[in-house]
């Protein structure tokens, strides 16, 4: 029985040093933890994509900074009443969350597919014509 009781003891210790251990790692631990992405509000212009459910924010660069070289999202509607397609070929601002990727190389081509997803919460019309376009 004593044999049984320090058998017990060891093992519950060395499955406690193990959960120990796990939160003790960097990688599992809450702080460290990945943070959604922050809101961002852009400024750019809505146009059709290669179908008729897709559309794009183009020359979209941040509200707060109106030299910002202009980038293409692929735009997703997070909010059940937003219509891209009343806002074709409008300029812009879109509340909402930018996914984070490299910029492509100055003239590279994109395929739409690879462009940054901006899931977008709102949008707001500045203009009913497109002040610029850049074409990706």
């Amino acid at each position: 029985m004593k044999k049984q009781l320090i058998g017990l003891a060891a093992s519950l210790a060395f499955a406690t040093s193990l959960v120990l251990a796990q939160s003790a790692d960097p990688k599992n631990s809450p702080a460290q933890a990945k943070m959604p992405a922050p809101e961002v509000v852009l400024t750019g212009c809505i146009v059709q994509g290669s179908g008729p459910t897709v559309f794009l924010l183009d020359n979209a660069r941040p509200q707060s900074d109106k030299v910002a070289r202009g980038r293409t999202y692929r735009l997703e509607s997070v909010a059940e009443d937003l219509d891209f397609h009343a806002n074709l070929n409008k300029e812009v601002d879109i509340t909402g969350v930018a996914e984070q990727k490299p910029a492509p190389a100055s003239g590279q081509k994109v395929a739409e597919k690879d462009l940054p997803k901006l899931s977008a919460r709102s949008v707001a019309v500045l203009s009913d014509k497109c002040t610029t376009v850049s074409g990706q």
